[in-house]
């Protein structure tokens, strides 16, 4: 166990808020009340009406130290995202991995090798289940027949261990019947790309003949939604359509009524996004429209989300890296991040930390470069540590800001000023409802 102290003073139209992350701990303070604070953390003699402000102050837990994550010393992950193929059904303007026709196919021995391996270790570690995901650098269901393999293949490891198996995909929704039934019977959650309003959806979420999605994926969405499955959306926003942001989460919760989230992020400019000509939007009209749509959203079902602000967690890396998932490329690499999935990309020489040997039948991990990756955290990014967000958003994605720069050069960057913003109105609400 490791306890470190951390405390911040942000500032909102109401005045000063004092923030202890690791403790989940704040408390609204004057600026009479700071000077008391500061009196105190540098151990100087407090006046009583002084004492009495620490002392109130002290019952949030402000002052006490916080336990930060240790990553365990085996690795021993019982989740495993794999991604089936490489191949795509969209032509999306924006897409990170520009995926087109299918080039590779992830191997049955390789998929079911995974599964065995996330079964057995949530079975040694006591764990009442495991977790297989499908992504990709392309839309799984374009392999449906191994999707249709490893579903059916993790039923056959839970019943064999008595352990439930836990079964998600990310898709872009452009589904038949007969795979939107084999995802109600399979599925536990599914995360659908869409961009919500036919015209931004038709536009930046084209099929490979320049005609638009919006009606395929809408069907998928409403017998989701008709047949009661748990699922999200995740909405990219460029320069074109970040103005309609609110419009966008107003017609999804409308829509759809039993979508549980809307996962909002900006586009990142790399991928397709370098010959189309997507920009990723400016991060105050961002902030601004997000803050509107969520207030909008109010005492409705559907809950906004972005990846860099989550208040609710207290984490010291982004993602997985090494902890307790993993993630199978279509070649069968051993990848830290979803959008490092080529063995082309430059990043792979950090990212990728091991591969399944076709021979052996088994995955064989890089213990180097997974204590290199280790390594990726908040703890070792000078950058961050005056951040009160450090232990929410873990540096962000070490992918998009670090690529092969070390932790030491992380430098920030305009998703920094969101995770702030946004985490911050998270920080809000949560002290509001302790008031009420």
């Amino acid at each position: 166990m490791k306890t470190v102290s951390d405390l911040f003073v942000l500032r909102d139209e109401q005045g000063p808020i004092l923030y202890a992350p690791l403790n989940v701990a704040a408390a609204r303070v004057n600026e009479s009340g700071l000077a008391a604070v500061a009196k105190y953390l540098r151990g100087e003699t407090l006046s009583p009406d002084e004492s009495d402000v620490i002392g109130m102050l002290a019952q949030y837990k402000l002052f006490e130290p916080g336990v930060i994550p240790v990553n365990p010393e085996r690795f021993m992950p019982v989740h495993v995202t794999l991604f089936p193929t490489d191949g795509c059904n969209l032509r999306c303007r924006y897409c990170y991995a520009g995926a087109e026709k299918i080039r590779h196919k992830m191997s049955v021995a390789a998929g079911r090798a995974a599964i065995d391996l996330v079964a057995e270790n949530a079975r040694e570690v006591g764990r009442d289940n495991f977790l297989v995901g499908f992504h990709g650098n392309g839309e799984p269901f374009c392999a449906y027949d191994r999707i249709r393999e490893f579903c059916e293949y993790a039923q056959f490891r839970a019943e064999k261990t008595g352990i439930r198996g836990n079964i998600n995909t990310a898709t872009n929704g452009v589904l038949n019947d007969e795979q939107i039934d084999f995802c109600l019977a399979f599925f536990s959650n599914i995360n659908v790309s869409f961009d919500g309003l036919p015209e931004l959806q038709n536009r930046q979420r084209p099929f490979p003949d320049g005609s638009g999605s919006f009606d395929a994926v809408d069907h998928t969405l409403k017998r989701f939604d008709e047949g009661g499955l748990s699922f999200g959306i995740r909405a990219t926003l460029t320069t074109d359509s970040v103005d309609a942001l609110e419009d966008v989460a107003m017609f999804i919760s409308e829509r759809y009524p039993h979508c549980s989230q809307l996962h909002l992020e900006p586009a990142w400019e790399c991928g397709r996004c370098l010959t189309t000509g997507e920009h990723t939007p400016d991060v105050d009209v961002f902030i601004r429209k997000y803050l509107s749509a969520q207030d909008k959203l109010e005492g409705k079902y559907l809950k906004l989300v972005y990846s860099g602000a989550r208040q609710d967690l207290i984490i010291n890396s982004f993602c997985s890296v090494c902890r307790g998932s993993f993630t199978v490329t279509s070649e069968g690499y051993v990848t830290a991040c979803y959008e490092v999935c080529e063995k082309s990309d430059p990043r792979s020489e950090r990212y990728f930390y091991g591969s399944f040997d076709e021979n052996a039948g088994c995955y064989v991990f890089d213990q180097q470069k997974m204590d290199a990756l280790g390594r990726l955290n908040v703890e070792n990014m000078d950058n961050c540590r005056d951040c009160f967000c450090r232990w929410h958003c873990a540096g962000d994605c070490s992918a998009k800001l670090l690529g092969m720069k070390e932790p030491e050069e992380h430098e920030g960057s305009a998703r920094c000023l969101i995770n702030r913003a946004l985490t911050l109105r998270q920080l809000q609400k949560r002290m509001r409802e302790r008031e009420e």
